[in-house]
């Protein structure tokens, strides 16, 4: 589970105590977090969990936050898919677009897959970013909310671990 927009600046403070005790409230079970930013990883019914978390958060915290939720095996597809491998070993340089909905492989294509030395490509339920230099004057930071729907971004480490607190890897 992904939230977007927590703990940026002053904006969406969530301690990731408060977090866990509203995913366990929901049903959650063996509820970890991982950084201060908004990564869960728990077993419970994937089916409306985004929506009944965030309106968890908004109830119990007031804190309106999107959330968007990928399974272990969808974060293991995320992994094994990476089209920029030779990314890997600078993990700040590779991101992952978690988007939702997921936006299809033509919207992706027609945003344009190469932006100045940066690139992005399309996977299933993400979009891959590969940064030259890194994110802050990236063009692709332009691109990213052309993607539509909740966006939330990971960096390469981020998206590798969670995927092994889910147990899939």
């Amino acid at each position: 589970m992904l939230l977007r927009g927590v703990n940026v600046g002053r904006a969406n403070r969530l301690s990731m105590s408060d977090l866990r005790a509203v995913l366990t409230d929901l049903g959650g079970q063996d509820v970890t977090t991982y950084l201060q930013s908004g990564n869960a990883v728990l077993r419970a019914d994937p089916q409306g969990l985004a929506a009944r978390v965030e309106a968890g958060l908004a109830e119990r915290l007031g804190l309106a936050v999107r959330v968007v939720v990928r399974t272990g095996p969808q974060l293991a597809r995320t992994v094994e898919a990476n089209p920029f491998p030779h990314k890997t070993a600078e993990p700040t340089l590779l991101h992952v677009a978690f988007v939702e909905p997921p936006p299809s492989a033509d919207h992706v294509e027609a945003l344009g897959t190469r932006h100045g030395d940066d690139e992005l490509a399309a996977g299933d339920g993400v979009v891959y970013l590969s940064y030259a230099a890194g994110t802050r004057t990236s063009p692709l930071s332009r691109v990213v909310p052309r993607l539509g729907g909740v966006v939330t971004t990971r960096n390469w480490s981020t998206v590798t671990r969670l995927a092994e607190l889910a147990g899939a890897t």
